[in-house]
C-alpha cells in the first residue's frame, strides 16, 4: 500500500542530492547575469487572472486549457502565474520604475503553473530563468538579448545547441499575413486537429505551435511570411550584429512563433539535439505593445526564459567538489570554532555535507563513502590547538594538513 498523501501529478518534489544541481544552476545565473548588469527581480505567484488574459490572448494554448485560474474567497478571478514577462510588466508599471532611469535589465528565477499533460522536461509545475530589456528598441537590443542568453548557455556548459531566428513582422505586415493564413488553413481545415480548428478562429499563427504530428505537413506547406522593408532592414542588422559582434551562428526558421500574443517582430529559440522532438531549451523575442495594453505607454522591450527542468536534463553538472566535514571536536567553545570553518567553506561556494553531533572518526568516514564524497576534512581538538585541519582523500588515500588561515585558497587550488 502506498502512502496516503502524493504530490500532485507534473509538480515535483526536488530532494537533496538532486537540489544542489538547482542551487548550482540558480547560483551561476546570478553571477552571469549580474555581471551583465541585469538585477533580479521577485513577483507573486498569484496574479489577477485578466493579465494573462489580456497580455497572453485567448487564443494560446495558456489561457485556451493550460492555465490554472479559480476564483479566491473574495470571488476575484486569479491565476497561478504561467510565466513572468506580463508579471514583470506589471510590476514594473505598478511601481513606476521607468520613472527611476532611462531603461531596465531585470532578471527572475522561479516557479510557473501549467495544466498541460506532464512529460521528460516538461511539468506542470517547473521554473524558469530569464531576463527583460525594457526600453530598449531596436536590433542591438535583440542582439544583446540573445547574446546573453547564448553566451549563459555555454557558460554552464550547453553544448551541441542551435540558435533559430525569426521576424513576425509590423502591424503593417500582419494583417495581410494573417489573411493568406487563414485562407490557406481554411482550406486545409479538415486535415487538422481540433485545437488548431479553435486557433484558426481565435489566432492562427497559434497553428505553428501545434506539436500534433499529423499537423505538421499541412503546417510545413503553409505560405511564408513578407516583411515589409523595415522590419526586412531590422532582420538584417540583427544577423549582422550576432555574426560580427558576437560571433553567434543561427538558423532562419519562417515559421517559428511564440505561445503568448505579446510578441511582435524578432522572436529566437535555442534548441539542443540532446532533448528529442521537444528540443527547445530557451526561447524569446520582442514584444514592444505589452506595456502600453498594461497602461504603462509606449516601452519597446526584449527578454527570455530558460526552462531550468529542460537545461537540467541536457546537462552534465558536477560543480565544486563536495566536502566532507568531520568534526570531532566537543563542548560549546570547540564546536562554534568547527562551525565558523563550515561557515567559511559555504560562504568560498564549497557545497559542505556534515553529520550533526557526530564525534567518531570512522563513523564520519563511512558516512562520507555512503554519499559518494571524496574528500573529507577533519576537525579534531589537536587540529584546531594547531589552528590546521587535516584533509583526507579517500580515493587516493592520502591525507594533508592545510593550515586554516590558508583553508580557502589551498582548497580552490587543489580542487
Amino acid at each position: 500500500m502506498g502512502p496516503k498523501y502524493q504530490a500532485l501529478k507534473g509538480m515535483d518534489d526536488i530532494l537533496p542530492g538532486e537540489i544542489e544541481k538547482w542551487q548550482w544552476l540558480e547560483a551561476q545565473a546570478r553571477i552571469f547575469l549580474e555581471a551583465r548588469g541585469y538585477k533580479e527581480i521577485r513577483t507573486p505567484l498569484l496574479e489577477p487572472l485578466e493579465l494573462f488574459a489580456r497580455t497572453l490572448g485567448e487564443g494560446s494554448d495558456i489561457v485556451h486549457k493550460e492555465m490554472y485560474a479559480f476564483k479566491d474567497r473574495g470571488e476575484r478571478d486569479i491565476a497561478l502565474r504561467p510565466e513572468m514577462t506580463a508579471s514583470v510588466a506589471r510590476a514594473v508599471t505598478q511601481n513606476h520604475l521607468l520613472k527611476q532611469t532611462r531603461s531596465l535589465r531585470l532578471y527572475y528565477i522561479g516557479s510557473m503553473f501549467r495544466g498541460e499533460r506532464p512529460q521528460a522536461g516538461r511539468k506542470r509545475q517547473f521554473h524558469q530563468i530569464g531576463i527583460e530589456l525594457i526600453n530598449e528598441a531596436g536590433a542591438k537590443a535583440d542582439g544583446e538579448a540573445i547574446s546573453v542568453l547564448w553566451h549563459f548557455l555555454n557558460y554552464v556548459g550547453l553544448k551541441d545547441s542551435e540558435l533559430r531566428l525569426n521576424h513576425l513582422g509590423c502591424a503593417k505586415d500582419r494583417p495581410h499575413y494573417i489573411s493568406s493564413l487563414k485562407d490557406y488553413f481554411t482550406k486545409e481545415k479538415d486535415k487538422l486537429c481540433s485545437d488548431c480548428h479553435y486557433r484558426l478562429e481565435k489566432n492562427v499563427l497559434r497553428i505553428f505551435d501545434c506539436k500534433n504530428a499529423s499537423c505538421q505537413p499541412i503546417i510545413q506547406k503553409a505560405p511564408p511570411g513578407d516583411l515589409c522593408s523595415v522590419c526586412r532592414k531590422n532582420f538584417d542588422e540583427l544577423g549582422e550584429i550576432l555574426k560580427k559582434e558576437y560571433g553567434i551562428a543561427y538558423k532562419i526558421e519562417g515559421r517559428l512563433v511564440r505561445g503568448m500574443d505579446y510578441y511582435t517582430g524578432i522572436v529566437f529559440e535555442v534548441s539542443s539535439a540532446g532533448l528529442g522532438a521537444q528540443d527547445a531549451v530557451a526561447g524569446g523575442g520582442r514584444y514592444d505593445g505589452l506595456y502600453e495594453s498594461l497602461g504603462g505607454g509606449e516601452v519597446p522591450a526584449t527578454g527570455f526564459s530558460i526552462g531550468m527542468e529542460r537545461l537540467l536534463q541536457t546537462l552534465k553538472i558536477i560543480g565544486p567538489h563536495r566536502i566532507y566535514f568531520a568534526s570531532l571536536v566537543d563542548g560549546p567553545k570547540l564546536r562554534g570554532a568547527s562551525d565558523e570553518q563550515i561557515l567559511r567553506l559555504r560562504e568560498a561556494g564549497f557545497p559542505v555535507e556534515i553529520t550533526p553531533h557526530e564525534t567518531s572518526l570512522s563513523a564520519h568516514l563511512k558516512r562520507a563513502n555512503q554519499l559518494g564524497i571524496r574528500y573529507v576534512l577533519i576537525c579534531g581538538d589537536d587540529e584546531l590547538k594547531e589552528k590546521k585541519l587535516s584533509l583526507k582523500d579517500l580515493e587516493k588515500h592520502t591525507q594533508q594538513q592545510i593550515e586554516i588561515s590558508k583553508l580557502i585558497p589551498t582548497l580552490k587550488e587543489l580542487l
